[in-house]
């Protein structure tokens, strides 16, 4: 076995971040929103109070697909008949 002391991106995950990634799902779902209102509002009155509610509208969003897909995974797919 070789032993490879450099990082290979998009081969191998950091090992310092493997474990978190998914937190990394709330930065991104902020600053896709804050973007999106910014060009999408004709004023900027209710800028900050609709960008707040389109991230966590879209961080449930994700937890919930994420857990129906770990339930199908988990319950349901081991639950099918093999033959």
């Amino acid at each position: 076995m070789m032993i490879v002391l450099g990082y290979i991106p998009f081969l191998q995950p950091l090992p310092t971040v493997a474990h978190w990634w998914w937190l990394l799902l709330i930065p991104v779902c902020v600053a896709i929103s804050v973007t999106w209102k910014a060009v999408r509002l004709e004023t900027l009155e209710h800028f900050w109070r609709e960008s707040i509610t389109m991230s966590v509208h879209a961080v449930l969003a994700m937890s919930a697909l994420a857990a129906a897909l770990m339930v199908l995974v988990r319950l349901v797919i081991p639950l099918l008949s093999m033959s």
